[in-house]
């Protein structure tokens, strides 16, 4: 079989308990080396090897982690600052934002570019088909295995844990979803993650057309579960702080981005201004 570009196993099933992450996060700040071996967490935090390792996966798909050193991230450190526990809904958006839009966490990535807003009732099984092309990469049993784990995983992450206050995803009954209204998304968490999806979806591009923003795989509109309409009501909001300016005039319809604005700068006016 072919080398599978994805990471099928991110949660390994485990729940997404924001509290750890915050215990791991917190931690590497205070290591000055450049990588942060696993048994220094375990003697630290008192958790099993497996446990550690998933923990540090799932920190790493959010942008808190460094992968495999384990050491903090510019957005881990932002984070732990400003907002330690995980407590801030801008936090909890941008964070979603930043593991649903990789396309290499397969699972999670198509639930919420694909299943999700193509589906009115959400379950494992109708989400099942979504991850037949995967067989080239893996045997059947273990795709219907670790695809099966890796989504009730994501379920319980928006229903039960820390991303339930997104309102995202709502369970209307046993193993069924529904999507949910949504917490409003703060403008400069939605401009966060446009220059996100910048970076890795179109480098150095200067400008973005709306309706990309809007509606393209990865996008934060899609990925928010947002209008089209949404996301322009948020655009001129940021306008407004002179983040953005947005061009829709004649044949024009995009966003032109500051040339000294990136990701992290975002996400630190965010913390300051809220």
């Amino acid at each position: 079989m072919d080398k599978p570009p994805y990471k099928l196993q991110l949660t390994n099933g485990f729940f997404l308990e924001f509290a750890q992450i915050a215990r791991m996060v917190s931690f590497a700040i205070q290591q000055p080396q450049k990588r942060v071996p696993t048994e220094a967490y375990t003697a630290r935090i008192g958790l099993s090897v497996r446990r550690v390792e998933n923990i540090g996966s799932m920190a790493a798909a959010m942008g808190l982690l460094r992968p495999v050193v384990l050491t903090a991230t510019e957005l881990g450190h932002l984070v732990q600052r400003h907002d330690p526990f995980f407590d801030d809904l801008g936090t909890l958006w941008l964070l979603h934002h930043s593991i649903s839009s990789n396309d290499r966490y397969v699972i999670w990535n198509r639930l919420v570019n694909q299943v999700i807003p193509e589906n009115q009732r959400l379950s494992t099984a109708i989400a099942r088909p979504y991850f037949d092309d995967l067989r080239q990469f893996y045997s059947e049993r273990s795709l219907d295995h670790h695809v099966r784990t890796e989504m009730g995983a994501v379920w319980n992450a928006y229903t039960e844990q820390a991303f339930a206050h997104l309102d995202y995803l709502r369970a209307e009954s046993e193993q069924i979803y529904v999507r949910g209204y949504g917490a409003a998304v703060p403008p400069l968490i939605f401009l966060a993650a446009a220059l996100l999806y910048r970076e890795r979806y179109a480098p150095n591009a200067a400008t973005i057309d709306i309706p990309t923003l809007a509606g393209a795989p990865n996008s934060p509109g899609r990925v928010f579960g947002l209008t089209q309409r949404q996301v322009r009501d948020i655009l001129d909001k940021v306008q407004g702080r002179g983040s953005v300016y947005v061009e829709s005039r004649a044949d024009l319809d995009q966003v032109r981005f500051r040339d000294d604005l990136g990701f992290i700068d975002a996400v630190g006016r965010y913390y300051e201004e809220r």
